[in-house]
């Protein structure tokens, strides 16, 4: 059935004329010659990007894996673009605000103020292998990701082991930072919202003949809306390029975020009602208690700190040629202190608080690339090769976990605990890990003529994990082919096959066993999509199955690698401007996600968890063409219903989040920009669960901030 709807996805395009040759070509040569992006973009205005005009919403090309420089509408695969000038016009702040954007993508057992887990097509967004700086380097998201330094957030959506080696089939999040372009850029902002948090920050992006330097930072006091909730946050960025001969080019990426924050406390699934040995039965949920309140002992900490280094140089070698080594280190150290309500009396809140904190939690990846690129023609047939070798070391130092005496604890009428109260009992040391993915990778993008483009591409993975008595070592070849048919010079219709391995990751916090590595396991997807231009924007629609190893929390809450998951599902989205002053982003998702061969009855069949069937954004963003300093914005961010557990006992109610934004900017004397920006979120303080899964969080509540941004 699910190739039916596949097969209709394309029928929009294959009967139009045929397109001009020199517009469908694209210079998708994948290594070089970065276009500026959406470099201009922060104000909003239209902005020149390839060659093309384009609102300051819009995305022409694709910054990420092996698609880097190419057109959107050359790529095949789903791949979601928040330019500089959405996240501005948002008042985003972290990544959360920008994948929102994106349809599909939720959080998943844990706060969502203090860290991220998000998950994508309902599949898990490992933390230590799906996030990119730059499309390259492996960052670990175990603290927050600012955006302050930031031109885009993409998200490359389904597998993508070609490229990147072993990660979950969810997609790659890459983060590309600001540079220095012909534009000279001075900014300051003040930040600030109803909460009482304040910040202020600086950019500055200056060249210097051949040498450009970006330079950001960021500091601020955090208050959140949950009482005794508080912290502070602390950003320095450099991003440094040197052309230093006409072929040889140099980059240089620094990075350094500090986050503190207090936990508010989560909610654990209740156990079920009737169960024999954790199989069957029912599980009732708490009424969404109020999100002001603290479940957590007041100050437990959650710190994060994380330095990113990623350095690149590239030489032209003639003739169409060119070669790239790429190479960094990303570090992440936390120490947190968990707490979670569990056998609560759903009539009284009465619960018992369980704590533990975990120390020393060190990531370290240690990141190479080379390749090299070009083109050559046979027999009619223009070829883009790539070839390449990468190597990522992942490395989990041991960890001290500090387990405390549980305290009773009320989910209606939350008791005031200070942490430094709690009374130890017992001390467990996490293990740590090594694991190496080396990989060989070859990619042939041939031109059939002047409509199609034919992809082909092969990786050889060699991957080993030592963690123990949990050794993995596997060695094997992960293909990719892909065909691209252009109807007209405005849109496409392709059609993509990839394989690759993911580690299945570590067992997350909450879980018996977290920590513990787990077994990486196959994955494959199949993907039919079409985009055309309407106007200023871009229409995607794409179709998509992924066949998946599975992991979930079994009924003795031990995080295990069993059975296998099909999820199946059309995604939609439109970006860009459709008339002068009017822009939008909308995006849709449906999804079937289901389990099978779990060598559980009561599981299979059942529905992935947290796995919504609907999801979808909206934003829409007007300037007035009688008042074209003014920026007016709505937004609407839903999820359907979806079960928090795998066997499908416990129900979470869809919900909808609205968001209001204004701006307002004027000249002052001398040329300086002055631009004021209001945003309120959760616009009608919405109640809701913000997290699926083991782990259950309340949503924040209604919040609203502004900025004052000069711009000189």
């Amino acid at each position: 059935m699910e190739w039916l709807v596949l097969a209709a996805l394309a029928a929009g395009g294959l009967g139009a004329p045929a397109p001009d040759a020199q517009a469908v070509t694209a210079d998708a040569t994948p290594q070089r010659d970065e276009p500026a992006l959406d470099e201009e973009a922060g104000d909003g205005r239209d902005v020149l990007v390839v060659g093309q005009r384009s609102a300051g919403l819009r995305a022409d090309t694709v910054q990420i894996g092996a698609f880097r420089n190419r057109a959107l509408l050359d790529t095949p695969a789903t791949v979601a673009v928040m330019t500089r000038a959405l996240l501005d016009a948002q008042g985003a702040q972290g990544l959360e605000d920008a994948l929102r954007n994106t349809a599909g993508v939720g959080q998943q057992s844990t706060s969502p103020i203090t860290t991220n887990s998000f998950v994508s097509r309902g599949v898990f967004i490992n933390p230590r292998t799906n996030y990119r700086l730059n499309g390259a380097l492996q960052i670990v998201n175990m603290g927050p990701i600012p955006i302050e330094n930031k031109q885009r957030v993409e998200m490359l959506k389904g597998v993508s082991a070609l490229y990147y080696g072993l990660s979950t089939p969810s997609g790659i999040v890459n983060v590309v930072t600001k540079r220095a372009g012909d534009r000279p850029v001075t900014q300051v902002q003040l930040t600030g919202d109803a909460e009482g948090s304040y910040g202020g920050g600086v950019d500055i992006g200056r060249r210097f003949g051949t040498v450009g330097v970006r330079l950001n930072g960021y500091a601020g006091h955090l208050e959140f809306p949950i009482d005794c909730v508080d912290g502070r946050r602390a950003m320095a960025s450099g991003a440094f390029d040197w052309q230093a001969t006409a072929r040889l080019s140099l980059k240089l990426d620094l990075e350094y975020y500090r986050r503190a924050t207090d936990e508010p406390g989560g909610i654990r699934l209740p156990d079920a009602v009737g169960a024999v040995r954790g199989i069957g039965g029912t599980i009732a949920l708490p009424d969404i208690p109020d999100p002001h309140r603290q479940l957590a002992p007041r100050d437990a900490p959650y710190v994060t700190w994380v330095n990113n280094v990623l350095a690149r140089g590239d030489y032209d070698l003639g003739g169409g040629w060119g070669i790239r080594v790429e190479g960094g280190r990303a570090q992440a150290r936390r120490d947190r202190a968990q707490s979670n309500l569990e056998r609560i009396d759903l009539a009284t809140g009465e619960g018992v608080l369980v704590s533990v904190q975990t120390r020393d939690q060190d990531y370290r990846n240690t990141y190479v690339r080379t390749e090299v690129s070009g083109a050559l023609g046979t027999f009619g047939i223009r070829h883009e090769l790539l070839f390449g070798y990468t190597r990522n070391r992942q490395v989990q130092t041991d960890q001290t976990r500090q387990s405390f005496r549980n305290v009773a604890q009320n989910l209606y009428a939350p008791r005031s605990i200070a942490f430094d109260t709690l009374v130890p009992s017992s001390v467990r040391i996490g293990a740590g890990s090594v694991n190496v993915d080396s990989g060989l990778y070859l990619m042939d993008t041939a031109h059939l003529g002047e409509r199609w483009l034919a992809i082909a591409g092969v990786r050889h993975v060699d991957y080993a994990t030592e963690a123990g008595a949990q050794d993995f070592t596997i060695r094997t070849w992960t293909p990719t082919a892909a065909l691209v048919f252009r109807p007209t010079a405005r849109s496409s219709v392709y059609a993509t096959y990839i394989e690759g391995l993911e580690s299945a990751g570590t067992a997350p916090d909450g879980t018996a066993n977290a920590g513990d590595v787990l077994a990486p396991v196959r994955s494959r997807q199949y993907e039919l999509g079409t985009r055309i231009e309407i106007a200023g924007a871009i229409a995607s629609l794409a179709g998509f199955v992924i066949d998946r190893g599975l992991d979930y929390a079994d009924a003795r809450n031990v995080q295990v690698v069993d059975g296998r998951a099909l999820h199946r599902g059309v995604e939609a989205s439109l970006q860009g401007q459709l008339r002068p002053g009017l822009s939008l982003l909308l995006s849709g998702q449906y999804l079937d996600a289901v389990q099978r061969r779990t060598g559980n009855a009561a599981q299979n069949g059942k529905q992935v968890e947290n796995t919504p069937h609907w999801a979808g954004s909206a934003f829409v963003e007007y300037r007035p063409a009688r008042l074209p300093d003014l920026s007016l914005s709505a937004g609407a961010y839903h999820s359907g219903r979806r079960w928090s557990d795998p066997q499908n006992r416990a129900l979470l109610p869809a919900y909808t989040i609205y968001s209001l934004g204004a701006s307002y900017g004027w000249t002052l004397a001398g040329g300086a920009r002055m631009t004021a920006r209001v945003n309120a979120d959760n616009l009608l303080d919405a109640r809701y669960w913000a997290t699926g899964g083991t782990t259950l969080y309340a949503g924040l509540g209604r919040t609203v901030r502004a900025s004052l941004t000069l711009d000189y």
